[in-house]
């Protein structure tokens, strides 16, 4: 059995990796840059910045300067994001299963990065969906995943594409289809099995119908209004899948009701 302490320093060098990790793929997302860009740019334009500034957590405060250009100041959020990953990792390393941890914690930086990046710029980038179809892809080779929980779970996701895809085909606008929603659900879905993915979706679509309520007497109603599907379906994830890495009968738990 491994010590406490060699888990603890294993969970914060692996989540500093991790939120290094995410740093770099909204950079490169955001700025449309190649994946293995080594270069460090203002958010807001393209004027270089100081590598200093892609340290996680410490970059933020170390390069607090606005972009000599555009007078740009980066947001704090990002060292609060940085600093989510390497909490959330330290703690799946100290509670849970190595491989569970490795799993909930690459799965947790890639929900982050499309709840956040689906707020803000309205897309489910590529990059995080492989990153959780490579988490779904450690389960399956570990034995954490029932290959046919899997399948089964895809059958789920494409009927939940269904929803999602022709509301916007035949009642939308602009004739735009929100592809990414559906490339989570079945990415997701991949590594949750049918069980989880039936509760997930279930509970992504009531957050969503919720918060659509909610913001319409702000907003107004309106059957054209649009809402970001991917951080429902990104938090209902990450919360049943906690429960799943943390409790071993938790599917026969929720097939059983019994909590």
């Amino acid at each position: 059995m491994i010590p406490s302490y060699e888990l603890l320093i294993l969970g914060l060098m692996i989540g500093i990796v991790l939120a290094a990790l995410y740093t770099h793929l909204v950079f490169v997302i955001r700025g449309d840059a190649p994946l293995l860009s080594q270069s460090a740019k203002c958010s807001a334009c393209d004027e270089g910045q100081s590598l200093i500034s892609r340290i996680p957590v410490l970059g933020v405060f170390l390069s607090d300067q606005p972009c000599k250009k555009c007078s740009h100041q980066r947001s704090y959020f990002v060292a609060l994001y940085e600093i989510s990953i390497i909490l959330f990792t330290t703690w799946a390393f100290l509670a849970l299963e190595t491989m569970a941890a490795i799993q909930i914690s690459m799965l947790f930086v890639a929900l982050l990065g499309v709840a956040v990046l689906d707020m803000e710029k309205w897309i489910i980038p590529n990059r995080f969906v492989v990153l959780i179809l490579v988490v779904a892809a450690l389960g399956l080779i570990s034995g954490y995943v029932h290959p046919l929980h899997s399948l089964i779970g895809l059958g789920v996701a494409l009927v939940v594409s269904l929803f999602i895809i022709l509301p916007q085909k035949y009642g939308g606008t602009d004739n735009t289809i929100a592809l990414g929603d559906v490339k989570l659900c079945l990415a997701a879905a991949l590594w949750l099995g049918w069980v989880l993915s039936v509760y997930v979706f279930f509970l992504a679509s009531l957050l969503a119908v919720l918060a659509w309520g909610i913001s319409g007497f702000f907003k107004g109603f309106s059957t054209q209004r649009r809402l970001q599907f991917g951080p429902f379906v990104a938090l209902s994830t990450l919360i049943f899948g906690i429960g799943r890495v943390v409790d071993p009968q938790f599917v026969t738990h929720l097939l059983t009701f019994r909590f």
